[in-house]
């Protein structure tokens, strides 16, 4: 009876001017779960049609930072100034260098799991830096919205931040796209820079179709803007696609948010931007590239159109509405469009390129460093990570009991577990990748703990209400345990604990039950729980193709 009652009880484990004061001031100051875990531009631009069709077909949607992946990468240190000096070698002398990026989406950095991969604030200050130290050129910045994720206080405070960033890095103008109005028009109204003299220094938020509050808000979100980057001036101005309006201001909803028609809005923009007679005209269009296309042909006074909308990984080629570039960045920051404006030309007055910021060419630039280091002290400060907007039950209704309590009976596979990664996955947060310097604390960072601690929903950065909250509320839910994959087994522990006391008070039905809420197949870990957290963004490495290597590291089919 007794070798019975133990298989039953065991079963279930299987150049410009900006403003001085910075907007940052002025705050109120997993599935690597898993297994358990399971585990320049070619000389000629494209014709509109062709430009069009990549930008239908060419969004490969993979959703993550790029690594490197050439030979021996693992290997491969800074490039030597020589290599670094081929960034923009054919360019001579441009009268001006625009910074071109967009729907950043939260990506102030790369996520550190894994090495090479693109993008970070840091490394586009020192593209910044190369191209006004080393080349001596003039730099401005213009951004096309889409600057963070979602609408939580967490996305507040990293707006906050990328605005001090854009400021350091010389931006004129942030165009407001879905994702800033998401923010809400009352957090926006917080942005606007009263005095005069400081506004016109500040980076200026434009949006020239979006209407705040009913009577409306006169002059915020700017109309346009004149930004002088060496002695070119360029008159800029921005809209949101009505492609996109029913998503965060639909007809008939008080939200304090209206988006009226930009065929309607431009003309006046222009018209003020004209007065300033501008060297160049510049229109940032936060919605679809077909939008974008029609606008241009709608006002071809534009010469350079930025669009949101397109692929991830955009083309550098500019696709041409009659003498108009439509141009497009990409996502997430993994690379910088550069526009070089030589008036002088008389073959190529625009010349665009998409710079790819690598951690072989470029540097971490210390200044950003420091930003994310006040943004970590923030989050901290208001204890975001603890927060009840990141609060929501387990569907099961059950709670999390941590591995300690599953390794009391489970301790084969509790002990494979020990020696894995996942064991070891918060401390992580802390001491940052083997041999990194003065990393920073990533331990109050809701977007890093999804992944690093048990009990939070990781697409999500959500925290169930019996998950990880701080290591002194919840030290036995530290790291990747058991439950993110096999799910809450508060429901499983009581009913053996409760057969182990009196095996007459609990049925044979009851023991499976609770065994069932807890049991996860090879085929459920194959078909999505390891890639909640090794996703394309965190793990690029881990495909389809590489589950099996991946779960030889992690297997645990022992039992006791």
């Amino acid at each position: 009876m007794q070798s019975i009652r133990r298989l039953l009880a065991l079963a279930g484990a299987e150049g410009i001017r900006f403003q001085e004061g910075s907007p940052l001031q002025r705050m109120s100051v997993p599935f690597l779960l898993t297994l358990v875990l399971v585990c320049g531009c070619s000389d000629q631009p494209q014709k509109i049609e062709d430009g069009l069709q990549a930008v239908k077909t060419g969004d490969r949607r993979s959703g993550g930072l790029e690594i490197d992946r050439s030979e021996n990468s693992s290997d491969r240190k800074h490039a030597p100034d020589t290599e670094r000096k081929t960034i923009l070698a054919d360019w001579n002398s441009p009268a001006a260098v625009l910074l071109m990026t967009g729907e950043q989406h939260g990506y102030f950095e790369p996520c550190g799991c894994s090495i090479h991969q693109l993008g970070g604030m840091a490394r586009r200050a020192d593209l910044v830096r190369i191209l006004t130290e080393e080349r001596k050129w003039p730099v401005g910045g213009l951004d096309v919205g889409g600057t963070v994720r979602r609408n939580r206080r967490q996305d507040q405070i990293k707006f906050l931040t990328l605005f001090e960033a854009f400021r350091k890095l010389k931006y004129g103008v942030v165009a407001v796209g879905l994702e800033e109005l998401k923010l809400g028009a009352d957090f926006l109204l917080q942005q606007q820079v009263v005095d005069p003299a400081e506004a016109q220094r500040a980076v200026g938020i434009v949006g020239a179709n979006v209407v705040l509050y009913d009577p409306p808000l006169e002059g915020w979100p700017l109309q346009s803007r004149i930004v002088q980057v060496g002695s070119v001036k360029i008159g800029v101005t921005a809209i949101v696609g009505q492609s996109l309006r029913d998503e965060v201001a639909p007809l008939g909803v008080m939200n304090n948010i209206l988006v009226i028609d930009p065929v309607d809005a431009i003309p006046q923009a222009l018209a003020a931007l004209k007065v300033e007679t501008p060297d160049v005209l510049i229109l940032l269009s936060h919605g679809q590239p077909e939008e974008a296309k029609q606008l241009a042909e709608k006002f071809p006074e534009f010469q350079i159109v930025l669009t949101a909308g397109g692929p991830e990984e955009a083309d550098k080629t500019p696709v041409v509405v009659g003498n108009t570039w439509i141009l497009q960045a990409g996502h997430k920051g993994k690379r910088v469009g550069v526009l070089g404006y030589f008036p002088d030309s008389q073959t190529e007055r625009f010349r665009y390129d998409l710079i790819d910021l690598d951690d072989q060419r470029f540097e971490n630039a210390p200044a950003m460093r420091e930003l994310m280091k006040t943004y970590q002290q923030q989050l901290q400060d208001e204890e975001i990570s603890t927060s009840d907007e990141l609060l929501f039950k387990h569907p099961s209704g059950h709670a999390f009991v941590g591995a300690d309590k599953c390794g009391e009976c489970h301790t084969k596979a509790f002990n494979v577990w020990k020696s894995t990664p996942h064991a070891k996955a918060f401390k992580t947060l802390i001491s940052g990748r083997e041999g990194e310097v003065d990393p920073l604390s990533r331990i109050h960072d809701p977007e890093c703990l999804s992944c690093h601690v048990t009990g939070w929903e990781p697409q999500q950065m959500l925290r169930y209400d019996t998950g990880f909250m701080s290591q002194q509320i919840t030290p036995h839910l530290l790291n990747q345990q058991c439950e993110n994959c096999h799910g809450p087994g508060s429901d499983h522990v009581r009913l053996q604990e409760k057969f182990a006391s009196d095996e007459s008070s609990v049925t044979l039905e009851e023991l499976k039950s609770g065994q069932a809420t807890v049991r996860r197949t090879l085929a459920q870990a194959k078909s999505g729980d390891c890639a909640k957290c090794h996703d394309s963004d965190n793990d690029p490495k881990f495909t389809p193709d590489a589950f099996d290597q991946y779960w030889e590291k992690v297997k645990h089919p022992e039992r006791d």
